[in-house]
Formats: C-alpha cells, sequence, structure tokens
C-alpha cells in the first residue's frame, strides 16, 4: 500500500503540461474566415495546417519597411527564440514587392490579415491590389479554346496583378486568417503590445505571447482526384464503421443563378416544339473572390454594375406594357441574366449554355404540365454585359465585340451600338467604338456561349480599353472609402450605363425610346448604392430592412451570412444571392393582379403548377407592406457539367469550369503565454523534489498514521464500535 502511495506521488509530481500549453484566451473563427485548398482540374490552391505552422509568436508588420524581418526571422528581436511566428498585416500592404517574401519566408507559421484603418481609396492609381492573374480566366477563354490566340496572350489585368497567375492560384506553406471583428483584433494587438513589443535596446525576452490556429482539409491533389474518391464506389472503402456515413471530402463550387423574363416566353404543351423567338440577354456576374476566397465584398468587380442592371430593370418594369407589345410585334425578347460563379472559369454562365444546347434553360420539360419554350443557343442572338462601373478615367466608355461575328451583320449591332452611345451622352459621357485589337471581346460571360455557338454575338459596355484601369479586381481591398464627389461621379455612371441598358434594348425590340421608356431613377441608383455599397451590411439601410421584412436570418456562424460577400463557395453560404433575388422581384414583379391576395399562404398557392410566373409574397422596401408579386424570374442552382452527377457523359475537362473546395474543419485561435525551455526544465525539477519530499514523509510513516477513527483498532478485534 505504502509503495502505491509512493508511485501516486510521483506520477503526480512530475507530469505537468509545459507552460506555454496553457491558453489564456480563445477567439472563435467562423466558416470562411481562414484560407483553405480549393482545386482545379490539375492543381490544389491554397493553406493546410501541419505541425510546422500550427504555433507561433505574434509579430506585427505595420509599413512596408518591417517586412525586412521577414530575412532574419526576427532574431534580434527575440534571440532567445527559435521558432517560428504568425505575423499581423494589414491587407494593403499585400503587393507585389511583399507576396514574394510572405511566400518563401522560412519563419513564418501563419499570416493574420485584417483591414487598416488607412483610406483605401486615394491609391488607387498607383498600387495594384487585384487578387486575380494577369488574364483571368485564361483557360476558359473562347479564342484560346478555339485555336486563335495563345494562353493568356491578351494580358488585361497586368497592371493590377500582384502575381501573374493570381493569389487565389497559389499553394502556401502558411495559414492565414482574416479578422474582422474589432474586439478580437484589440486582444490580439493587447497580448502582443504586452508581451512581444520589444524593448528600447530593440529585444525583448520571455514571456512571449505566442497564438495556435489549426485548419485541416479533408482532399488533397486535384478536383479530378476529389471527384473520383468522391463517387458512391469510391466512398464503400472509406465508410465510417461506427456511424455507416461516408465521409465527403470535397465539393464543387455551385449557387444560384438569377434569371427574370420582363417580356415572358410564351407556354405551351409539352409536345408543341416550335421555336421562333430571338433573344438578348443582359447579363452580369454576380460573384468575386479574395486572398482568402470568402473576403470579397466586390463593389467595382461586382455591385456596380449590379446596381446598373437593377435600375434598367426597375424602369422596364414600371413600363412592362410598351415592352410586352413591342416583343410581341417584333418576336424579339430581353431577359436579364445574373450569373455566379463567372470569376472562376464560368461556373453560371458555362452550365447555361450548356443547358441551352440542351434543350432544358429556363427549366426542364415536365409532361405533367404546361412547359416554357426552351431558350436554345441558336435563338440567343447577343449577350450585352456591362463591367466595373463607376471608375471610368474622366467621362469615356468603351463598347467591346467579336470583329468575325460583328462582320457576319454589321447593321443591327452599329444600331445597338449608336443607341448605347446617345444613352451615355444623355448624362455627359463618351463612347468609343471598337477598332483593331478591341475586336476581341475582354473575359465576359459571352465566351461560354462563344464556345456553344458561332453566331451569338457581344457588346460588352465597360470603362476601360485594352486593359483593366481598376487595380482591385476580385481582390479583398475591392471596397473603398468613396469620398462625396467619387460617390456622385459613380453614381452618374450607374444611372448612364442604365440609360444605355435600356436605349440597347428598345432598339432591339423595335420600341421607340423616348423619355419614359428610357427614363431611369436616379433616387434608387443613389439608395442601392447607399444599400449594397457604402452599408456594412446588406441589411443596414432602411430600405433593405423594409425589403427583408424580417425574412432574413443568419443560419450559419460563416462569413458570407455574416459579412458582406459575393463569393460563391461550394456550401453557398452567402446571403447574397438571396439579397439579390429579392431586389430583382422587386425592380420586375407586379401586384396589379393579386391585389385581392391578403396571405402569404395564398400568394404562394398561385404558383402551383406555374410554368411561367412566380408569386412571391414579398414588403415593399420603401413602406414595409407585403404583397403578392407576380413575376416571370426564375432561381436556379448552378453546377458545372464537368461534375453534375446529372450529366455522367460529361468528363472533367477545360470546356467547363472543374473549381471545387475541400470540405474543411476550422478549429479556434488559441492565445498563449510561451516561456523558454529553462523555465519547464526548472519546473520540472521543483516537481521532482516536491516527489522526493513526499516519498520521504510518507516512507516514514507508519499505519497508525493514516488511523484517524479511534475505534478502528477495536473494530478490528471483531468488537463493536
Amino acid at each position: 500500500m505504502k509503495l502505491w502511495i509512493v508511485l501516486i506521488l510521483i506520477i503526480g509530481g512530475v507530469q505537468c503540461d509545459g507552460f506555454s500549453d496553457q491558453v489564456f484566451k480563445t477567439l472563435n473563427i467562423g466558416e470562411g474566415n481562414a484560407c483553405y485548398r480549393t482545386f482545379n482540374k490539375t492543381h490544389e490552391f491554397g493553406c493546410q495546417a501541419t505541425k510546422d505552422n500550427e504555433n507561433g509568436l505574434i509579430v506585427r508588420i505595420d509599413k512596408h519597411e518591417d517586412f525586412k524581418n521577414l530575412d532574419s526571422c526576427w532574431r534580434s528581436f527575440y534571440p532567445s527564440y527559435s521558432g517560428k511566428f504568425w505575423a499581423m498585416v494589414p491587407v494593403d500592404l499585400i503587393r507585389r514587392d511583399s507576396i514574394s517574401m510572405l511566400k518563401s519566408s522560412d519563419c513564418l507559421a501563419g499570416i493574420v490579415l485584417y483591414n487598416s484603418n488607412q483610406s483605401m481609396h486615394p491609391d488607387e492609381k498607383t498600387t495594384a491590389a487585384s487578387h486575380d492573374g494577369d488574364c483571368p480566366n485564361a483557360a476558359s477563354d473562347y479564342y484560346f479554346q478555339n485555336d486563335t490566340e495563345a494562353y493568356c496572350e491578351r494580358k488585361f489585368n497586368s497592371r493590377g496583378s500582384i502575381t501573374p497567375d493570381g493569389l487565389m492560384r497559389m499553394d502556401w506553406r502558411v495559414q492565414m486568417i482574416f479578422i474582422n471583428n474589432s474586439t478580437d483584433l484589440d486582444v490580439i494587438k493587447r497580448c502582443y503590445s504586452m508581451f512581444n513589443t520589444p524593448r528600447e535596446d530593440g529585444s525583448t525576452g520571455y514571456p512571449y505571447c505566442g497564438m495556435s490556429f489549426r485548419m485541416t482539409n479533408m482532399a488533397a491533389g486535384n478536383s479530378e482526384i476529389c471527384y473520383r474518391r468522391g463517387k458512391n464506389d469510391a466512398k464503400l472503402f472509406q465508410m465510417n464503421i461506427d456511424s455507416g456515413d461516408a465521409p465527403q471530402l470535397c465539393g464543387a463550387m455551385h449557387s444560384d443563378n438569377i434569371f427574370a423574363f420582363p417580356t415572358p416566353i410564351p407556354t405551351t404543351p409539352f409536345n408543341d416544339t416550335h421555336h421562333s423567338s430571338k433573344y438578348m440577354m443582359v447579363a452580369s456576374r454576380m460573384d468575386s473572390f479574395g486572398m482568402i476566397p470568402e473576403v470579397s465584398v466586390g463593389e467595382v468587380s461586382v455591385l456596380t454594375s449590379i446596381i446598373s442592371v437593377l435600375a434598367a430593370a426597375r424602369s422596364m418594369g414600371d413600363n412592362i406594357e410598351k415592352w410586352k407589345k413591342a416583343s410581341n410585334v417584333s418576336n424579339r425578347n430581353i431577359f436579364f441574366s445574373f450569373f455566379n460563379g463567372e470569376s472562376l472559369d464560368y461556373i453560371g454562365s458555362g452550365t447555361t449554355a450548356y443547358q441551352m444546347g440542351k434543350g432544358m434553360f429556363p427549366q426542364s420539360l415536365r409532361e405533367d404540365r404546361a412547359h416554357i419554350h426552351p431558350v436554345l443557343l441558336e435563338e440567343l442572338e447577343y449577350v450585352l454585359e456591362v463591367q466595373q462601373v463607376g471608375v471610368a478615367e474622366g467621362r469615356k466608355y468603351y463598347v467591346h465585340i467579336d470583329g468575325d461575328r460583328y462582320d457576319q451583320d454589321r447593321t443591327p449591332t452599329d444600331k445597338i451600338m449608336d443607341k448605347i452611345e446617345r444613352g451615355l451622352r444623355s448624362h455627359g459621357f463618351d463612347l468609343e467604338k471598337p477598332s483593331g485589337s478591341q475586336r476581341k471581346v475582354p473575359p465576359s460571360s459571352w465566351h461560354s456561349f462563344a464556345k456553344a455557338d458561332s453566331k451569338v454575338k457581344a457588346v460588352l459596355i465597360a470603362p476601360f480599353k485594352e486593359e483593366y484601369d481598376y487595380k482591385r479586381i476580385n481582390s479583398i481591398l475591392d471596397k473603398n472609402q468613396w469620398t462625396s464627389d467619387e460617390k456622385e461621379k459613380a453614381v452618374q455612371e450607374i444611372e448612364a450605363v442604365a440609360t444605355s441598358i435600356l436605349a440597347a434594348s428598345a432598339e432591339y425590340v423595335g420600341l421607340e425610346t423616348d423619355d419614359v421608356v428610357a427614363k431611369v431613377d436616379k433616387k434608387l441608383v443613389t439608395t442601392l448604392f447607399e444599400c449594397l455599397i457604402t452599408s456594412n451590411f446588406w441589411f443596414d439601410c432602411d430600405f433593405m430592412q423594409k425589403l427583408d421584412g424580417g425574412r432574413y436570418h443568419k443560419l450559419f456562424d460563416s462569413y458570407g451570412f455574416n459579412e458582406k460577400s459575393t463569393y460563391i463557395s461550394m456550401e453557398t453560404h452567402t446571403a447574397f444571392p438571396t439579397v439579390l433575388h429579392w431586389l430583382t422581384i422587386f425592380a420586375l414583379g407586379s401586384d396589379k393582379e393579386t391585389l385581392n391576395v391578403k396571405s402569404e399562404k395564398s400568394c404562394s398557392h398561385l404558383g402551383q403548377f406555374q410554368a411561367m410566373y412566380t408569386y412571391t409574397w414579398q414588403p415593399s422596401p420603401y413602406t414595409g407592406s407585403f404583397s403578392c408579386l407576380k413575376s416571370a424570374i426564375v432561381k436556379k442552382v448552378m453546377v458545372s457539367p464537368a461534375v453534375d452527377p446529372s450529366t455522367p457523359e460529361e468528363e472533367m475537362n477545360t470546356r467547363y469550369s472543374t473549381w471545387m473546395e475541400s470540405v474543411y474543419i476550422i478549429e479556434n485561435v488559441n492565445l498563449y503565454l510561451m516561456e523558454d525551455s529553462s523555465f519547464e526544465y526548472t519546473m520540472l525539477i521543483i516537481s521532482v523534489i516536491s516527489a522526493l519530499l513526499s516519498m520521504i514523509a510518507v516512507i516514514r510513516c507508519s499505519e497508525a498514521t493514516f488511523i484517524v477513527d479511534e475505534g478502528e483498532p477495536a473494530a478490528e478485534g471483531g468488537e463493536p464500535l
């Protein structure tokens, strides 16, 4: 018995955790706030935790000169420390001259990115800050796949790209997190200032403030490998014996595309296959990305263009009878397309082109009901797209077309360009028409349709000529602090582009453009600018709060549901498609035929067995009062045909997007104090001495020492107590 007591005391005295393992602060990091793995067909990109990049001492890089410490690994400041570091870096310091140092450093465990207090807009003309490459979507370019251009022959984004291939296409050896919560950021900064700030002599000593973080990815390799391992026959060998579930390793990026038909497509019985309509698609992308993919507001990459399209749609909706009459006479129709996943090899438009080729757009045919005439590729004449609205140098815009297709029949396109020019000039902007090298189309959704059909024409309206002037396309920094003058000019540009969309659309359907048809609500443009761009979150303004009407709920602890994000993602954990869907219904929906509908249940019943129309119980953003809005708006989840299980004949290829994300496990950030090894040895010596003293004390004891009840000896002799 004495021996067991001695052993217990010895083990208790010497078995203790190191001081550095004692966490004193835990910070929760939600989904989307950290760098994780993404894949295309051939490569993997992003970050992964290893035993070498989980823990490190916190340091700060506050100005460009601080990057020189990466070469010396801060040894002059922390001479007794030999481990790795977590560097706090403001996102505006991620530049061409710093990114190579961060990527090649051998002493970094990870990077903590945060927004600095510096203005993000004044250096726009000089600072390259795009996280995309020189040639966005180069592998999916129509001219490259059609063998008429070399890969990345036209470098549209070379002025703005930080690296030629883009920051999202980098495989990092370090981990990264983005902290936007000011309270959490202050905790890390205080921890640094209390323990890690160098003394006057330039050095410091223990204890230090350390940080640990771990992001574990389930998939590796490339999207083809992950897709193969995710098939059902492969999952049989991965099944969890306890739960019976097959683990998911990765998933294809997908989200909602939104299509709106102000002049509705006729419905017919199922067996009627007559097609005679022609279409112009007014398109805008709705996604962006950043160095950490989901941290991407996309103000100029996405939002300003969407506002111009919404403003045009609202004007069209206010005069819908005129547009319907003109479309019926000319048999030409306009419809709006908001594509998701365009920044990643055209996921949204590529899927749409595929479905048009199969006769499945905008819906699959069903024998039990009437259906919409499928919109076929040969019926699509024009893709009219707007890009990067609001940042024009001076007051000039450009129109881009494909010269070969333009030469087939110039007159209709010339008329459309003339109307665009008139629309812009009515607001004091000029238009330069294409010539020479401009006779090829920059990265845009048209490329998806051009690859599928030889006659679809492009009309792209943008404020750049041969290269992007705006240097923050697809970037964490595509979030500007607009001055009042910049904001007013941007609103003017949005209004001018919206007017040009209306003018071009009216020309196409044969509608005379008068002051009513081409009238854009500038107050609405200003309101949408304030709500979608100036506000901190989508529902911070009164207009959006009324449009919400209590319908939006932050269902997940993810970046996209709590911050403004336009990233597509694998799980569609973002609020933006919902926001845009509601705004599109507001723009084109009508309650003229449903004034007697007084409940959500009654409204939903109207939509049963409908082929074209949807009925939505939605409040007015002006009054907050709910009504039943009738509209021809389709919200569709789009998955690339390359990985869509419903089209098994398609193999992984480069014609369609192959972008995927790894399933990952994200842990909390732990802050702790770090002591040197001598402290650990000292504590170990103290514990051993304590154990020896305890052992000596126990050995000197007899059994009588542990008898505390005087009646116990008598009880042991058989006498009652």
